[in-house]
């Protein structure tokens, strides 16, 4: 993609080379010494201010060629100064330019105002040739334009973005703002607007091939609200025998009760044995992201029982299992959430505490895992409708936010795909 950017850069800039007419700047006012001027018959300005002595300009060409000299004055900062030039080849005087009468000239693509004065043009035989620029008291700003074939190479265009701005502030002492008015001002606002609208093209296909790429390795999760009563859903995701089959089963949500299995948790457990699955029970409780990834990896299922979902989403944070979950589900795991193991998958985990869980552990953050971009409401039955209702009031709202499920209803995403499985009509939470 930044190939793909830079060469449209360069198209852009290249367009403009072709098409362009004017002199390069060539910003040296602030340089001490002698100045080296390469390619003679190309167009180039050399901004400069004497500061009590000549400047010289030297060219070496070793082959014949038109040598074009002009002196100018910016109009605005330096209205007097008047400045003439002496031509040498060997040490000796070849030409000498000076001007009585200086006329008003606008460079229209600077949208600048100077005095346009001497003026040379001369074919010449290969050599070294000394410009010796001067006036009489050796101060104040000056132009000097050597060559007429305007070329702007890639390099030069891309200066003139900030030359010219430069220019404007401390050469013509005028508003930095003027530049925006100028071709390449023009130009450059296009290129910048150009390069977003390219930007915003190719964002929208990478999305759309990054969107192709996920869906290749498609996620697949299965929110249950009572766990292994949708045993025959489960074994449709499969790709192989139960007996191959292992299973990861978090027990942490039911740790608080004292029994060591809670009846619902008994009943998934024989169920699961039953369809011949390998079955570990696995707690979270005190183990860290690379401890979780080595338990989970191998298994094909990761089954989170119910149980206190404020309790399971705590120690989620603590241990880091959502990161764990969802390396996980992009290698291929199927997550399966029953209950609460269903609710922290979501949104958030508020509606846990619309049907009694209680928060004990006085969990503030009640943001879930965010597997899923909806929050899930499980165990439904109609004496729920009022509490839902009274929590979401807006209907449309509650369709947008919430997914409810009975206790004979699930539903399984793969990929972006939803679709609500089991027995019993989709319940819409607009209409409750």
């Amino acid at each position: 993609m930044k190939k793909l950017f830079l060469f449209l850069i360069i198209l852009v800039l290249s367009g403009m080379a072709v098409s362009a007419s004017a002199h390069m700047p060539e910003l040296i006012y602030n340089q001490q010494g002698d100045i080296q001027i390469n390619n003679p018959e190309n167009s180039q300005a050399f901004y400069d201010e004497l500061t009590g002595n000549p400047r010289n300009y030297f060219i070496a060409s070793d082959k014949d060629f038109s040598l074009y000299i002009n002196l100018l004055v910016p109009e605005i900062a330096n209205p007097d100064g008047r400045y003439q030039a002496n031509i040498y080849s060997g040490g000796n005087l070849l030409y000498s330019i000076n001007a009585s009468i200086w006329t008003e000239y606008y460079e229209e693509y600077g949208r600048d105002y100077y005095l346009k004065g001497p003026e040379l043009e001369k074919a010449v035989p290969a050599g070294e040739y000394k410009v010796e620029v001067f006036s009489r008291d050796n101060l104040g700003k000056y132009v000097l334009v050597v060559g007429k074939k305007e070329v702007f190479p890639l390099p030069g265009a891309l200066n003139i973005f900030w030359q010219i701005p430069l220019l404007k502030i401390e050469f013509f002492k005028t508003s930095v703002l003027e530049f925006f008015f100028t071709p390449f001002g023009i130009a450059g606002i296009g290129i910048v607007f150009g390069v977003i609208i390219i930007l915003a093209i190719l964002n929208y296909f990478a999305a759309l091939i990054a969107e192709k790429l996920k869906n290749r390795g498609a996620r697949t999760i299965l929110l249950t609200s009572a766990g292994m009563q949708m045993k025959d859903e489960i074994i449709k995701l499969l790709q192989k025998p139960a007996y191959d089959v292992t299973i990861g089963f978090v027990t942490t949500a039911y740790k608080f009760k004292s029994e060591e299995n809670p009846d619902y948790v008994a009943e998934d457990l024989r169920i699961m044995h039953e369809l011949g699955f390998n079955v570990e029970e696995i707690d979270i409780e005190g183990k860290n992201q690379n401890q979780l990834m080595e338990l989970f990896e191998n298994k094909d299922i990761i089954f989170v029982e119910g149980g206190n979902t404020f309790y399971l989403l705590n120690q989620i944070r603590k241990t880091g299992f959502e990161k764990v979950i969802r390396k996980l589900l992009k290698m291929g795991r199927v997550y399966v959430g029953s209950s609460a193991g269903s609710i922290v998958a979501g949104r958030t985990i508020e509606t846990a505490e619309w049907y009694g869980d209680e928060n004990f552990v006085k969990l503030r953050n009640l943001k879930g895992m965010n597997l899923v971009p909806f929050n899930i409401f499980v165990h439904y039955t109609p004496e729920y409708a009022e509490i839902i209702k009274k929590k979401i009031k807006n209907p449309r709202k509650r369709s947008k936010v919430l997914k409810i499920l009975t206790d004979e209803q699930a539903i399984l995403i793969q990929g972006h795909e939803r679709i609500l499985i089991g027995k019993g009509e989709a319940i819409n939470p607009a209409e409750i």
